[in-house]
């Protein structure tokens, strides 16, 4: 089981490798903002491990501890990763490259989790009725009405052209496609692996799922962003990270569409932490994000304590 483990995390480690190089011709080629595409091709193609494995884990194997947990963990580590690479890249940002706009994900992606805490109360218990899954449906048509405003901020450079050598857009919708088949396929084997992990071992299967399911599945992020802040690139790295994270909540709003009755009420206390703590950690990145937007200081305090803060987190659920 744990061979398969580091099998699947490998071929998503090297499928999302190559992920933010297309996502950035793409902008070029298509004249749309950084921020946009990397929120919307970068944040679904890198949230593809999260979809098969949840939805492996809680339609197949009927696991929604360990579905729920991959989702809020991996949610929880990405944010990590971004704080995390903004301090090791923070001499290659440019002060001017932190502006509102790329943050727009930042603040839906809180929006829609503090929803969640309130379904996850209000749907505690037995079933309700057909409507208990409103909160799902609206938690869809939000994120599409934002793609869909976000999708209306043009680039600096909003005339679309190719440079010298580069790829068609038809190529790189290509590559994307079989890489996202590679994902797809490592998605399907990670969540067999660790249910068989959380299953074969004393951690539980809300562990297993937001620690170690949730950072395989978090590799291609990991890689995609580090890639991108090489280049200083802040801006489609923040749009990947939330998108992803905004993308993964609504994983779970899909899910629990296709779920007998909804999957809120099976929601544990841990879980409903590992969500709450992710709004306070986008909380703390927006803050910090915004003072350095309008100050231009180079102070990292802020990504600081999300790490320690996340270390905590998973000390206290060990």
């Amino acid at each position: 089981m744990w061979f398969r483990f580091l099998l699947a995390a490998l071929a998503i480690f090297f499928a999302g490798r190559y992920l933010s190089d297309l996502a950035d011709e793409t902008a070029d080629i298509t004249g749309l903002s950084k921020g946009f595409i990397g929120a919307l091709i970068l944040g679904l193609i890198t949230s593809l491990p999260e979809l098969i494995g949840t939805l492996t884990a809680v339609l197949f194997r009927a696991n929604t501890d360990l579905g729920v947990g991959n989702i809020f963990g991996s949610n929880l580590f990405n944010i990590a990763i971004l704080a995390g690479s903004v301090l090791v890249f923070a001499t290659r940002i440019k002060p001017g490259d932190w502006i509102h706009g790329s943050l727009f994900t930042v603040h839906m992606s809180i929006c829609v989790a503090a929803f969640m805490v309130m379904l996850i109360h209000l749907l505690r218990g037995p079933s309700t009725g057909w409507w208990e899954n409103l909160g799902s449906i609206t938690i869809l048509g939000f994120f599409t009405a934002g793609m869909w405003l976000y999708s209306r901020e043009k680039s600096a450079a909003s005339v679309a052209s190719t440079k010298k050598g580069q790829r068609s857009l038809a190529v790189n919708i290509i590559l994307i496609v079989i890489l996202g088949s590679v994902v797809v396929a490592a998605g399907i084997l990670l969540a067999d692996s660790c249910d068989d992990i959380a299953k074969n071992t004393h951690m539980t299967a809300t562990f297993v799922g937001s620690l170690f399911m949730a950072m395989a599945t978090s590799f291609p992020e990991l890689v995609v962003t580090i890639r991108l802040l090489e280049h200083g690139n802040i801006r489609m790295a923040t749009g990947n990270i939330f998108g992803s994270n905004l993308f993964n909540l609504c994983i779970i709003a899909f899910v629990d569409l296709m779920y007998r009755g909804t999957i809120f009420s099976n929601v544990t206390g841990p879980q409903t932490v590992l969500l709450a703590a992710s709004i306070l950690m986008s909380g703390l990145f927006l803050i910090g994000a915004t003072i350095r937007a309008l100050r231009k200081t180079s102070i990292r305090l802020d990504n600081i304590i999300i790490l320690v803060l996340y270390l905590c987190i998973y000390f206290w659920l060990y």
